[in-house]
């Protein structure tokens, strides 16, 4: 009896496993399916908001702005975010220091979802910048770029304006978010596609996406990256320049404060795959007064924390905290309770 009991279960249990083997490959396949979905989605509010930006402004946002002295400030992405979401990141940026300034880092430390394909791992730099999956076509976002439509003298259906990268991801501030197009997709990282796809999606001028496979005629791929305006080399250069993209990420420490006080602070660490610790934020949030949380329901994330300090080896733990007030927000033991964790967190900084 036990052992034909023993036999039943094993008939059950071979039966489920070939009735999930044959399910998985089904599964694996409508959630690629979907993330293509999110990603044509993607490029279609990246398309209507370069066409907003165009139509308040007569013309496409710069690629990059770069000043005469060489001074790399800002890229074509936040140009347009602005058109893409009701945000306070974008009136938060100082647009007359660089992307990478001090002042910036906590706006370009984000990730935006429109600016990420689904299913790529690869969020933040090194430097915890958020990351861009979609670049743009050199010959219309280039450094201090003006490009109109009726320039686009092949069409705009025949005129290719973003599209998704194989890889060599940049973060999404940078002011160099251009990339060539090439004759082949997925031909290596610098090239254009996603490999689980066998092809990748182009935005295309008038404001439709399509999709392009592997197997693209080389001849459509070229007609595609000559079509005109076509700027000079020196417009379109780009620094030789790779970020480490792999494994890196951010996590959020609280602090101790009073909860009588409406401030409080916390603090953001950059760790890679290995757990290490490379980076180190120091920030104040402030509670919303009774008009900002209403203002909250029409601005996500609003009001946002201060970027305080960036802590490394050398900072000087105590006057950071001083600097902050912190002792006005706490109380004497939690004000060393702080400074033992951060203390505690220091110590674990990768050195450079």
């Amino acid at each position: 009896m036990n052992g034909q009991r023993w036999i039943t279960v094993g008939v059950v249990l071979g039966l489920l496993a070939l009735v999930f083997g044959l399910l998985l490959p089904a599964i694996q396949d409508a959630r690629e399916a979907a993330r293509r979905s999110d990603s044509k989605r993607n490029l279609q509010q990246i398309g209507l908001a370069l066409h907003n930006y165009h139509e308040t402004y007569t013309r496409l946002p710069p690629g990059g702005v770069i000043r005469e002295d060489g001074t790399a400030m800002h890229g074509w992405l936040i140009q347009i975010y602005i058109f893409m979401e009701a945000s306070p990141l974008w009136s938060n940026v100082d647009f007359q220091v660089p992307w990478n300034d001090f002042q910036n880092q906590e706006n370009y430390d984000e990730t935006i979802s429109y600016f990420l394909i689904p299913g790529v791992e690869a969020h933040y730099t090194s430097a915890g910048y958020g990351l861009t999956h979609y670049l743009g076509n050199p010959h219309l976002l280039y450094r201090n770029s003006s490009v109109k439509f009726r320039q686009m003298t092949n069409g705009t259906a025949h005129t290719w304006m973003v599209g998704e990268v194989a890889g060599n991801y940049q973060p999404w501030g940078y002011p160099f978010n251009w990339r060539s197009l090439g004759t082949k997709l997925f031909n290596g990282p610098n090239s254009y596609g996603h490999p689980p796809w066998q092809g990748g999606h182009l935005l295309l001028a008038y404001g439709g996406v399509e999709f392009f496979s592997n197997e693209t005629s080389p001849e459509i791929l070229k007609r595609f990256a000559a079509a005109p305006p076509i700027p000079t080399a020196e417009q379109m250069a780009v620094p030789e320049k790779r970020f480490e993209t792999v494994g890196f990420y951010w996590t959020e420490v609280a602090l101790q404060s009073d909860p009588e006080n409406n401030t409080s602070y916390f603090v953001r660490i950059l760790k890679n795959q290995k757990q290490q610790l490379l980076q180190i934020e120091f920030y104040l949030s402030t509670r919303p007064t009774e008009q900002q949380e209403r203002d909250r329901t029409q601005l996500p994330g609003y009001p946002r924390p201060d970027l305080l300090a960036r802590i490394d080896s050398d900072t000087d733990l105590p006057e950071v905290l001083k600097s902050a007030s912190m002792s006005n927000a706490t109380t004497p033991e939690q004000f060393q309770s702080n400074l033992k964790t951060l203390e505690s967190l220091q110590k674990q900084l990768l050195q450079k």
